[in-house]
This record gives structure tokens, C-alpha cells and sequence, in this order.
């Protein structure tokens, strides 16, 4: 399924919406690449916010398989943020962010830590508190796939 511009950005006000509405503006985002990376950028220009933080969290390879998971880059952040929002794209088997958060509970036990996505499983072991919607199937992503179109 092709997933536009267009579905993603009325998609990303409705998830803004939510998060406003139950925790306000975040002190920071923790953003999970790549997945997670336009949304971020997205998010905190419309929050006007600078703390933007990245980590790697890699798990499927390149057939669309899920194996192993590598997280590498856990960020260092900054004391005086401490309402964290995490983000990605998709929870899938709920494996990756369960282990993110281990790891960033871990390391910041004064920290609040929230979680959002536009597509959530419903089978998934984890659910994010903030999610918009369930994906029917396999999802190409606008930003997944426009750039490497012939012509593009």
C-alpha cells in the first residue's frame, strides 16, 4: 500500500492533536531513524522545538524480513528535558520500541518517556500512547519510495 504526502500530513495533525491534548509540547523528541525521521522533523518545527534526539534501531533486512535487532546511538539527553516523546512510523511486532524503552528508561529514570506513531499492530507486543491508525498491509512510504522512482 502506498502511503502519500498528503495521508501522512493529515495523519501527523491528528497524532499533534492527541499528544497535545493528553501530555501538551514535549520537552524533547527521541526520534527513531530512519522510520521515524520525517515525523520528527515535522513535529518539532511545528512545536518549535530544537531538542531533537536520534537513535538507530534496525531490524529487517533488505526483503521486508524482521531479524535481529541493532540499536545503536542512544542519546545523551539533556537535563532540563523531561517530558520525552519517541517516535516512529510503525509498531510492528512491538520488539524494537519494548527494548528502546528498556534502554532509555534505563538510562534516564527521571525522565517521562511517551510514545507515538502513525501505524500501530494490533498484534504487536507493545502499544504506543499515541497512534492513529492499524495498516491494512505492507506499507511504502512516501518517503521509502518517491525518491528512488525513475524520473524522480
Amino acid at each position: 500500500m502506498y502511503y502519500s504526502y498528503h495521508e501522512f500530513l493529515d495523519d501527523l495533525k491528528s497524532l499533534r492533536a492527541k499528544i497535545e491534548e493528553k501530555i501538551g509540547i514535549p520537552d524533547g523528541i527521541v526520534c527513531i531513524a530512519r522510520g521515524g525521521m520525517v515525523m520528527s522533523h515535522m513535529l518539532s518545527l511545528a512545536w518549535n522545538l530544537r531538542a531533537v534526539y536520534t537513535l538507530n534501531a534496525i531490524s529487517y533486512n533488505n526483503c521486508n524480513v524482521q531479524h535481529s535487532l541493532v540499536i545503536e546511538n542512544i542519546p545523551s539527553i539533556k537535563p532540563e528535558h523531561q517530558k520525552i516523546l519517541v517516535i516512529d512510523e510503525i509498531i510492528d511486532s512491538g520488539n524494537s520500541l519494548e527494548i528502546i524503552l528498556q534502554k532509555l528508561q534505563f538510562a534516564y529514570k527521571e525522565k517521562s518517556f511517551w510514545t507515538g506513531v502513525i501505524f500501530q499492530k494490533p498484534t504487536a507486543k507493545v502499544f504506543a500512547d499515541f497512534f492513529i491508525k492499524n495498516p491494512p498491509e505492507w506499507i511504502d512510504f512516501f518517503w521509502e519510495v518517491d525518491m528512488l522512482k525513475e524520473n524522480s
